[in-house]
Formats: structure tokens, C-alpha cells, sequence
């Protein structure tokens, strides 16, 4: 026989921990089979752990499993399981015993009783002894916690009680504060896949005051003994409880739905719903004491696939399909809910799409769900993971989620979200429902890169540059691939970087010297090669972020990628800093082959914290600025310009290709400033309720209280905007609006249609892909316009998307055109933005 360890462990959080969704927790890669114990062997030996003894009242010794430790105060009456009252204040003498070691093994046979007493399962367990019988250990503790977890000790489950949770800290390295329990399949013989040894940690410190029969703390042993069976977490219910508010609304289906309801408090589902085998518990309210039970079919099932009766397949229907994308490839990693229509909250069954493979085998999208009540009316859906990682990693939801319906496509204006077909089960019988992200094959295509934060997007829209973790990469668009990089030499630093118009050039910074100080470089991505750009104080000190020390800091470049404008730092009161404000020590640069690096000038009525240069027209001819936080200033063909003061400008500034505009906010709105005219153009905002939610920090939704865009604005002004990229004309611009209170939303303008926001772009154009994550950051966009990438606010996600293709509706046709041009004048000759059946999303 060969043993092998088969798992690490799996800590249970009070407050969040590794979600593993429904099915197995390990795969037996040789078979592709879960691990399993052999159930035919009869009931799997449980071994229980002692604890510290404790006089009690009588002077008789008591073992432990939770102690009120000497000195500790509570501010309410406690009764001990002796009898003892201690008044609320009172200053603990000693230390006494709140739950003792023999209510620990009741609770224990109470967590082995519910997973035995499964109908359709074959699995058993019972208490067959203590760990002191079987290898000698009276109590498992911090000093002998090596004899269990590094050797065999024997077939069974081993159960120890971390009473002061020293275990959990000095062996495991976790705050005991933090980890309700650990528990896995341990040892298992590699040739079969079967379960020789389990073990499982129960923290006794964590018990809450008012626990005094250990009923909340249950659902812990319930949950982390379903762990050592080789079952994973699950989502079913439990997001409904532990999930909803009214900032996060949770659904039991498909959101927006009539069959639908919305969540956004815990009061409105019965914690008797919660399935045991969610992530989350809480230990100190009822949701716990009802977690360990396992009356959810979610759980029953899940045990019952992993060991079923003779009875379980034959009495009970099933749903077998497979998730695609819109293009028919596998997707696994995607929560696949079918909910009985009758009984939604204890009639609910959940697995993981690609949950038997675990991404072993390559892109897997199949799931089946077992265990459906014949005659049941089930609704299939798909959801994504809420929370943790598991063994088959969870994904991004594609597109908009939807029901399965027997007209499923990829098709959005034929297969809508809503449309549901209810799946009758039958008994012994497994229906086929293979189901389809939405989405067009034609059109707009936006794709998501996930954990890649794109910093630049190339103008000429075929490359961007990103940080994956903190590893450089390429993302070309044409082949949606990403390649990292690797420079030879001195290593990039992580931090803002910027590409020339082809892509062959990239502005970033590198330590040269070896002090720890980097500065500006051009990295040439054809030769690999960097070369140092210098800076202006003898790299000798400079600005800490989170890319380090940088005595120069690259912003951008010009087309070519021979003019690069950023900040540099200088030591002008010899504290060795350089990073003093109001002293002119935070500087703009501009760096040219010719001349190379030379601050910019610049002239204030007073002094300013800092300054920098942040933009430069395609030619080179025009410079943008930012100091102090949000004011403006430019340079154009080298000459100052305080455009905050003269202008009103703020946040940010977008420049045309020939210098000859240059686009920002005002607080009336966003203003084209024609450099050589001097003339102003004012080409609006988004609108306030049409397009921006209006959320007041006192007053609260005011959209919701009759508001309209004209009264919100004449009282707190138009929607801010900040002002991200732009095509070579200005002709297309993009910008973002909202705060971390009110929420972000992303703009469009197009020059003759006006602002659009980036949801009512999107969907218009039936961009399926966008109801789930809608670029709220559309941070950069092509020379013509055609190509666009953003981001969504908090979130290290970068979405690419191809906008050479974009529809009109013209006399009920859907039409589609080239875009920005052709779109734009289209909808001037009468023809409606977007596709007819989309018009009003």
C-alpha cells in the first residue's frame, strides 16, 4: 500500500474563509475520482481529544474544552455547566470551565449522528474511543501537536480540541481570533484513492459567551467534519443571510426577474435555510446552532454523490449539462443552481461547473446535479462563487446570468435572461441542459482580462502594458494574448508606465545604480534594451510610493517615443528628501534625445505642494499638468499656462493629437480650450439621474426624492468629470464620474451625438458581456477611436474592447457600421444608436 498526504489544511473563518463550491474537495488524479473513505468496512472509527483539567466548584477536576481565563471581565451574568453564577464585573479569580470536555464529545456525536444519518448516503461514523486509548495523548496540545499532524497514527477521524487556541497560533501560524476550526482528509492510499485518516482542529477559545451548551458553536463540528468526508464548501442559501444589505443586494436567482427575490438583509431568510457546508458562520447567533443540522438538500445530496445508496440514483432525478461561452468553448468554475420552483430555499441543489476535474484536464464547463425530487419543478441558473477560492479556481461571470430555457442560444435578443423553462425531474432519469453565455458574435466584443491591471493602451489600439501580479506583460488584442517581460538588465519597477504610438517604446522606470532609488527609462520592446533617462538631483533621492523610491517618474510620451514629460525631485533645502512641500522639490520634466531631462517651467502667484507633467500631444507641441490634487496647467510650444486659474480647469486634461486642443472639467462642465484661437467650446456632461446616480451623504438618493438634472445641478453643480483619454481629434472622448460614495460611472462623448454613460453605451449595442462588469474607467482608447480598454473601479480587472464594428438602428434594421465615424453619421441622418432590439435596455 502507498500512503500519501492528500491535504493541507482548511480553516473555517468566523467571518470569511477558502470557499470550496459544491462537490468534492480532492480528486484522486490517477482515476479522476473524488478520495473516498470505503464505506463497505462499516462505520468509520471517530477518536476524541481530552483538555486541560479545572477544579470545579466541588474541588472535582473537570477536563475542558472552553475556559474563562483568570483575570478576563464580562459584562453579563455567566452560569457555569456546575451551577456557579458569576456576576456581571466580576474580575476572575482563576480559571474556570465554561464548556467541559464531555458537552465537546456530545457535540461531536451530534455532527457524527447528522452526516450518518443520511438516508441516501452509505456513509457512517461513530465514537469508537479517545486519542489517549488509541496513541497515548491525554491532551492535544501546542507541545505534542507534531504526534498528530506529521505522522499516521491509524484509521479513523481524529477529533482535537484546541481549548486556548495555541494550536491554531503556534502550529498553524493563525490568529486564534480568526479560525473557527481546520479539518481534511489526511492520509489516503494512493493506489485506490481511499480515505485511511482524517483529522479535525475545533477551536475552544472562540466560543461565544452566550453559548453556554455549545449550540452555536455545533455548526463548526457539523462543517468541518463534513471537510474530513471530502466535501467541499457549497453556496446555496447561505449568501442570502451572510451577504445581503442594502449596498449588497443577493438574489435567489437570476436579478431583475419576476421569479426572482432580492435580498438585503439577513432578517428575511430562516437560518434554518443556511446550508452546513457554506464558508461562512456565525457562531454567536442562531445561524450557527442551525448549520448543524443537515437538512438542506444541498448537503444531503453532496454527501449522498460522493457515497450513495443503491436507492439515491434510481429514487431521484438529475440535470446534466455543460456551460459554454458564446463561441462554444467549456467555462468551468461558475456556480450551476437548480432551485425547486415549489420549495426555492430547502429544495436547492448547487455544483461547480468543471467541479470533477478541477482544472486538471484542461477547460471543463460540464456539471450534473443529482439528488432532484421527483416531480419537482426546477429553474437551472448560473451564479458566480461569492467568496474564497476553491479546488476548481472560481471565474468571472462572462455575460449577464440567465435561466436555461429549451430555446437556449448565445443569442441575446432571442434567449433573454428571464425566459426560464422548469425542468420536471423524474425519478432514475437525467435531463440534458447545456447552457450558453449570451452574447454577439458580431458587433462590439468586449473582453475581460482577468487579474491584469492594464496601465497604457498603445494609440495605435494593438498593444497594451500591463503589471499581472508584479510581472510586466504585452497584451495584444489581435491575438487576445498576454506575454510577459522580462527586460534584460536592470528590473522594472512596478508602477505607471506608458507606451509610445506603436508599441515599440514603453516609459517606465529602473534601478540603474543599485541604491534603491530608480528613475525614468524607455524600455525598447523590440530590442528588450532599457535606457536610463537620468534625473535632475544626481539620483541621490527622490518620491516613495507603492513602486518604490524614483528620483524621475515617467507620465508619457509623444507618438515617437522621443519626448517624455513626467515629475522629478529635487533636494532644495538639503534635508535629503526631496520630497518637502511648497518648495519646489516636486517638479515637471520634459526629456528629448537632444537635450535629455530639464525641468519645465513654470510660474505661480504662491508656491505650490508639487507639480507635475502628465500628458503630451501625439506631435510634442502641447503639455498638460496637474498640481496640488486636481488643478490644471499646460505648456504649449513651451510656454506656461495656469489653466485652473484662467479656465477653471480640474482633474485632468486630454490633449488632440496636433496640440492644438486641449480637453478638461470645469465645474459647469467639460471645456475644449483651442489653444491657438484661445476660444472655448462647452460640450456638457453626463446628466444627473438620466445618467449619474445622485447619492447625498445626508440626504440620500435624491434621484429616488423627485430630482431631476436641473435641480440637482443648480444646488450642488453638474456631474464632475474626469477626463481619461481621447481620440487624435477630440472628436471621441472618454471620461469617468462619481466618487467612492456615490458610485462611478463611465462617459462617452461623441462629438455631434453628445455623452453617453458606458452602461447605456453598452447595452444599446446589446453588449451582454457589459451587464455584469460595466467599465466604469475607460481609461484609454485608439488614434481613430475603434478600440477601447478600461476597468472597473476597485477591481484589478483590464476589459479590452473592439469597437471597429457597432450598430445603428435605421427603419426597424439592425445595421451595422464602422464606428466612431460612420455610427456618428448615421444617427445625424436619423438613424437610431444601437441595435432595434436594445434601444430601450
Amino acid at each position: 500500500m502507498k500512503l500519501s498526504r492528500i491535504a493541507t489544511a482548511l480553516l473555517l473563518g468566523s467571518v470569511s474563509s477558502a470557499a470550496l463550491a459544491g462537490g468534492p474537495l480532492y480528486i484522486h488524479e490517477p482515476t479522476m475520482q473524488p478520495y473516498k473513505w470505503d464505506t463497505s468496512k462499516g462505520a468509520i472509527p471517530v477518536y476524541t481529544d481530552g483538555g486541560p483539567v479545572i477544579k470545579n466548584k466541588d474541588g472535582v477536576d473537570v477536563q475542558t474544552f472552553t475556559i474563562l481565563e483568570k483575570g478576563q471581565v464580562f459584562n453579563l451574568d455567566i452560569t457555569l455547566p456546575d451551577g456557579t453564577v458569576i456576576p456581571a464585573g466580576t474580575v476572575l479569580d482563576r480559571d474556570y470551565t465554561f464548556l467541559s470536555i464531555a458537552q465537546a464529545n456530545a457535540i461531536t456525536a451530534k455532527a457524527v449522528g447528522e452526516w450518518s444519518a443520511v438516508e441516501t448516503s452509505t456513509f457512517e461514523m461513530s465514537v469508537q474511543g479517545t486519542i489517549e486509548q488509541q496513541i497515548g495523548i491525554k491532551d492535544v496540545n501546542q507541545t505534542n501537536v507534531d504526534q498528530i499532524y506529521s505522522a499516521v497514527n491509524g484509521y479513523g477521524f481524529w477529533v482535537n480540541y484546541d481549548t486556548d487556541g495555541q494550536i491554531l497560533e503556534q502550529y498553524f501560524g493563525v490568529p486564534r481570533s480568526q479560525v473557527l476550526g481546520i479539518a481534511f482528509p489526511e492520509w489516503a492510499d494512493e493506489e485506490t484513492g481511499e480515505i485511511l485518516e482524517a483529522t479535525a482542529l475545533m477551536n475552544g477559545w472562540y466560543v461565544g459567551i452566550d453559548d453556554t451548551e455549545g449550540e452555536m458553536i455545533a455548526g463548526v463540528f457539523t462543517h468541518e467534519f463534513g471537510h474530513a468526508l471530502n466535501m467541499s464548501h457549497s453556496q446555496a442559501n447561505g449568501h442570502l443571510s451572510y451577504m445581503s444589505a442594502s449596498y449588497s443586494p443577493q438574489y435567489d436567482g437570476v436579478p431583475g426577474c419576476a421569479i426572482t427575490n432580492q435580498y438585503t438583509s439577513a432578517s428575511q431568510i430562516a437560518p434554518d435555510t443556511i446550508e452546513t457546508m457554506f464558508p461562512f458562520i456565525n457562531v454567536l447567533g442562531v445561524q450557527g446552532a442551525e448549520q448543524s443540522t443537515v437538512n438542506v438538500r444541498d448537503d444531503i445530496v453532496n454527501l449522498s454523490d460522493l457515497y450513495p445508496t443503491a436507492e439515491y440514483r434510481s429514487g431521484y432525478g438529475s440535470i446534466s449539462g455543460t456551460l459554454y461561452t458564446k463561441e462554444g468553448v467549456d467555462y468551468s468554475g461558475m456556480n450551476m443552481v437548480a432551485r425547486n420552483l415549489d420549495n426555492p430555499l430547502y429544495d436547492v441543489v448547487t455544483q461547480q461547473s468543471g467541479n470533477l476535474t478541477q482544472g486538471l484536464v484542461g477547460p471543463d464547463g460540464k456539471f450534473t446535479i443529482n439528488g432532484l425530487t421527483p416531480g419537482g419543478r426546477y429553474v437551472l441558473y448560473m451564479e458566480t462563487i461569492k467568496a474564497g477560492g476553491y479546488p476548481t479556481r472560481q471565474t468571472a461571470l462572462l455575460s449577464e446570468a440567465e435561466y436555461w430555457n429549451s430555446n437556449e442560444s448565445s443569442n441575446p435578443a432571442s434567449d433573454r435572461a428571464c425566459d426560464f423553462t422548469p425542468i420536471i425531474a423524474e425519478a432514475g432519469v437525467t435531463k440534458q441542459a447545456d447552457i450558453y453565455f449570451n452574447g454577439y458574435s458580431d458587433g462590439i466584443q468586449y473582453t475581460p482580462l482577468v487579474s491584469a491591471f492594464v496601465l497604457d493602451h498603445a494609440k495605435n489600439g494593438k498593444r497594451a502594458m500591463g503589471i499581472a501580479g508584479t510581472t510586466p506583460f504585452l497584451y495584444d488584442s489581435t491575438k487576445k494574448a498576454l506575454f510577459e517581460l522580462h527586460p534584460a538588465g536592470n528590473a522594472v519597477v512596478a508602477g505607471h508606465a506608458t507606451m509610445n504610438k506603436n508599441a515599440t517604446k514603453a516609459g517606465v522606470m529602473a534601478d540603474f545604480s543599485g541604491n534603491g532609488i530608480s528613475n525614468a527609462a524607455i524600455w525598447d520592446l523590440r530590442s528588450d534594451k532599457l535606457t536610463s533617462l537620468g534625473d535632475l538631483n544626481g539620483n541621490s533621492c527622490g518620491g516613495s510610493g507603492q513602486s518604490g523610491t524614483n528620483s524621475s517618474y515617467v507620465w508619457d510620451m509623444d507618438d515617437n517615443g522621443d519626448t517624455v514629460v513626467g515629475t522629478a525631485y529635487l533636494d532644495t533645502d538639503g534635508n535629503g528628501a526631496c520630497q518637502s512641500a511648497f518648495k519646489d522639490e516636486i517638479v515637471p520634466f520634459i526629456w528629448t534625445k537632444k537635450a535629455g531631462m530639464q525641468q519645465l517651467p513654470y510660474q505661480f502667484a504662491e508656491k505650490v505642494q508639487w507639480l507635475r507633467a502628465d500628458r503630451i500631444a501625439g506631435n510634442g507641441s502641447t503639455i498638460t499638468g496637474t498640481y496640488d490634487g486636481t488643478s490644471q496647467v499646460a505648456w504649449v510650444d513651451g510656454r506656461f499656462h495656469d489653466t485652473s486659474a484662467e479656465f477653471g480647469a480640474q482633474d485632468s486634461s486630454v490633449i488632440s493629437n496636433d496640440g492644438s486642443t486641449v480637453g478638461f472639467g470645469t465645474r459647469t462642465g467639460v471645456t475644449l480650450w483651442h489653444t491657438d484661437s484661445g476660444q472655448q467650446e462647452h460640450i456638457g456632461s453626463l446628466r444627473w439621474c438620466e445618467q449619474v446616480p445622485f447619492n447625498h451623504f445626508f440626504l440620500g438618493n435624491l434621484c429616488a426624492e423627485g430630482w431631476d438634472h436641473d435641480s440637482i445641478s443648480a444646488e450642488f453643480g453638474v456631474p464632475r468629470m474626469l477626463l481619461l483619454d481621447a481620440s487624435d481629434d477630440l472628436s471621441m472622448i472618454t471620461a469617468r464620474s462619481g466618487s467612492l460614495f456615490t458610485g462611478f460611472s463611465g462617459g462617452i462623448y461623441l462629438e455631434g451625438l453628445g455623452w453617453m454613460s458606458t452602461k447605456e453605451f453598452f447595452a444599446k449595442q446589446g453588449v451582454t458581456e457589459a451587464k455584469a462588469l460595466t467599465i466604469d474607467n475607460p481609461f484609454a482608447i485608439s488614434a481613430n477611436g475603434s478600440e477601447m480598454m478600461g476597468g472597473i473601479a476597485g477591481a484589478v480587472l483590464s476589459i479590452d474592447v473592439d469597437l471597429n464594428k457597432a450598430f445603428v438602428c435605421r427603419e426597424g434594421q439592425d445595421v451595422q457600421l464602422s464606428f466612431p465615424k460612420q455610427v456618428v453619421a448615421a444617427v445625424k441622418g436619423g438613424a437610431e444608436f444601437g441595435r432595434c432590439a436594445h434601444l430601450n435596455d
